[in-house]
């Protein structure tokens, strides 16, 4: 299941493909997914494997929500292992601006920081299919 962010001459492309531990009810252990992060923007395409959250995919489409109703305000994507890092803030003409950054292998590999600027006609679409995503790889457990 992918979400995209789009932008004039930026695409930015997450696959979230399996749970990294299906069996799992543990809130730590149990939240963590496979995905395939792409990124195109121009000069640059970036194509890597990570490891990422639910309960992060989740809090991101809420603060998405948000943005959407108030027609203003910021969404933050992050990432606990730091393969990932997106964050939108919309301004009042409804333009969403968006800076991110990558990082492969994590720690020690080659970063890729870019900005760009998208338009909240697609918003509706992003968050639906962020929200299909969480039906699919709903957040598993409490955290203590």
């Amino acid at each position: 299941m992918k979400f995209r962010l789009l932008g004039e001459s930026t695409k930015v492309e997450i696959d979230i493909i399996s749970r990294e531990y299906p069996n799992s009810t543990d809130y730590w252990d149990g939240n963590w997914v496979n995905s395939k992060v792409k990124v195109e923007i121009p000069g640059y395409y970036v194509d890597f494997n990570a490891s990422l959250r639910t309960d992060d995919i989740r809090d991101f489409v809420n603060e998405l929500k948000l943005m959407k109703k108030n027609l203003s305000g910021k969404a933050i994507l992050k990432n606990l292992d730091g393969f990932i890092h997106f964050e939108g803030e919309m301004n009042k003409l409804g333009h969403i601006s968006w800076s991110g950054e990558t990082c492969y292998p994590v720690g020690s590999g080659a970063v890729l920081t870019f900005e760009f600027v998208s338009d909240q006609s697609y918003l509706e679409s992003f968050i639906k299919e962020l929200e299909d995503i969480s039906y699919m790889f709903p957040v598993i457990g409490k955290q203590n």
